[in-house]
């Protein structure tokens, strides 16, 4: 379904595509006429302006409306409010329940996959699933429906990070953290496996963890259902049985018959996902390719945790270890056995991240996944996966911070994380270990020379005087950045005598390198380093910059000394000379 669109420039054009919207009714249009006394000529942009302040629209409705768009904002009576996030198949909105008037999130399948057999029956097993599901650590799902134009499903509305982008941002999770974290997903796991529903894709994208610490299980969409034999059929034929899953953290035998199985492939699963949080790295990160990495799957045992990250313990390793078992006679044989495992080792924290910079986190990268995907796509776009233009657009001249309740869904990165590789530094310490640590390694590191960054928005020059440079707003930092898109603390540059390496420490604000958002990734002359707000700076190096050749940065008590000797030395002359 596609519409025309023509820019409103007037109110009365606006306050007519509101109409047409479904937004409101004629007689809440005649009281916004009188309320906002609305004159024949007026704008559309102020009036869309007010109605935003008085929040009678959200700014995502306002500035879809200011595009000229009114279509999709009413989905069976479910009132979209704002776009959460953007997944494999379609996009996911805060609505309204026509019925409760509560908030939900709503999950609609984009219009490219409205055909799309196999799209359309994961979409109805995740609901018909979810449905089936009443627990406190798994998404719910109440109902799934179609209009016509589009699918859809009303879920539990969750304001929660996705483990995916934990480990993206923050890299390793703290051992007792993440143990709490896997003790609940275990129960959530239980109770599928209760009502005979296998998983069959845990993974870091498909566990939430919101800010107390609690953690939900979410997409049903490949489960193996016992009593569902027409949904597993649907799926054998479009997707076949050999392999249904995720490659980095699939069961053996899951692999070789995905139908073939029972509930400890899921154990596997969360055993492989737990691996990843408590190192910031997949179990076997040298393999490169889904055929080297089933392979390993089926052949291979993973590096000890305990070796990769030395502030687990031995326990708690042996723990993810006995999860990871081949053999499924190997593992713990129900996931409460393995709940039961991690309870003497968990602790339950609170996670501190900002959701609404989360949200534009997951905008921004779902954006760029569908530019590269629509660049050889001809045709009509959905009106509804359309609005991510507006998530992306950087003006959102409508969007007041103080009026944002950004909510969410799902991370719509790629199916494995930007983590830590195999030769990438331990988890982060604590804030006293990592400085005890970095007054006594800076001294033994090699010192760079000749490289500096240079601001985006400034122009400063900061040289780079030590191998170790944190980047922040507090006086320690060696790299000052101003502006509320970083934290005190936000990342450090550490150089290795060839290559520079950016570490993100922030998990409040991100950090993208050229573009793309990683916590560990090399620098070279040029890389630009940028936060949320467009500020940061780029790295440059004395022998790459021939045009603008490298001068330190003065000090400004410097060109105070400098100007006053100047001064001084024309008074004594004048003196000498006139008397």
């Amino acid at each position: 379904m596609t519409e025309s669109t023509q820019t409103p420039v007037t109110a009365d054009e606006y306050l007519a595509l509101l109409k047409k919207s479904g937004l409101m009714s004629e007689r809440q249009i005649r009281k916004v006429r009188q309320v906002f006394d609305v004159q024949p000529g007026s704008s559309g942009e102020e009036l869309a302006r007010q109605l935003v302040q008085q929040q009678a629209l959200t700014p995502f409705q306002a500035e879809r409306l200011l595009e000229g768009r009114y279509r999709g904002f009413l989905i069976d009576g479910y009132r979209i409010r704002e776009i959460l996030g953007v997944g494999g198949m379609g996009c996911v909105f805060i609505a309204e329940d026509p019925e409760s008037n509560q908030k939900v999130a709503v999950k609609v399948l984009s219009n490219q996959y409205a055909t799309d057999a196999g799209m359309l029956a994961r979409m109805k097993l995740e609901g018909w699933a979810g449905m089936q599901l009443q627990h406190p650590n798994v998404v719910r799902t109440h109902r799934m429906g179609s209009t016509g134009a589009v699918t859809y499903l009303v879920m539990d509305l969750v304001r929660a990070i996705s483990l995916h982008e934990m480990i993206a941002l923050g890299g390793a999770v703290r051992p007792a953290m993440a143990c709490d974290m896997f003790r609940q997903a275990a129960l959530g796991l239980q109770a599928a496996h209760d009502r005979n529903i296998i998983h069959r894709d845990i993974k870091p994208a498909n566990i939430l963890v919101d800010q107390t610490g609690r953690a939900w299980i979410l997409d049903f969409g490949l489960a193996l259902v016992g009593d569902n034999k027409a949904a597993e059929f649907s799926l054998a034929m479009i997707f076949g049985h050999d392999c249904l899953g995720t490659p980095d953290y699939i069961a053996p035998e899951q692999s070789l018959d995905s139908n073939a199985i029972d509930a400890r492939a899921d154990i596997y699963s969360l055993g492989c996902t737990l691996y990843v949080a408590l190192t910031g790295r997949v179990p076997f990160a040298d393999c490169k390719t889904n055929r080297t990495k089933l392979e390993a799957q089926r052949t291979r045992t993973a590096p000890p945790v305990i070796a990769i990250n030395p502030e687990v313990s031995q326990e708690i390793s042996d723990v993810v270890e006995k999860m990871m078992a081949r053999d499924p006679n190997d593992r713990y044989q129900t996931a409460s056995d393995a709940a039961a495992a991690l309870e003497s080792h968990s602790k339950q924290l609170p996670v501190k991240f900002d959701f609404r910079k989360l949200i534009t986190i997951r905008a921004r990268l779902a954006r760029q996944r569908e530019v590269a995907e629509n660049r050889n796509r001809t045709g009509p776009h959905s009106i509804i996966t359309s609005s991510l233009s507006w998530v992306d657009n950087p003006s959102h001249h409508l969007r007041r911070e103080a009026d944002v309740r950004a909510e969410g869904d799902t991370f719509s990165g790629n199916e494995t994380p930007a983590i830590r590789q195999q030769d990438q530094p331990s988890p982060a310490r604590s804030r006293q270990s990592q400085q005890l640590r970095f007054t006594r390694v800076k001294s033994l590191l090699p010192k760079p020379q000749g490289w500096y960054v240079q601001s985006l928005k400034s122009r400063r020059r900061t040289a780079l005087r030590t191998s170790r440079c944190r980047v922040g707003k507090t006086a320690d930092c060696e790299i000052r950045v101003d502006g509320k898109a970083c934290d005190e603390h936000q990342c450090t540059l550490k150089f290795d005598g060839q290559v520079w390496r950016l570490k993100q420490e922030s998990l409040s604000h991100p950090t993208f390198v050229d573009g793309h958002l990683n916590p560990y990734v090399d620098l070279k002359p040029g890389s630009k380093v940028t936060f949320l707000d467009g500020s940061g700076f780029i790295l440059k190096q004395v022998q790459d910059d021939v045009k603008e050749p490298f001068l330190p940065e003065t000090p400004r008590w410097a060109i105070t000394v400098t100007i006053a000797g100047a001064v001084a030395i024309v008074a004594c002359a004048a003196w000498i000379l006139f008397g």
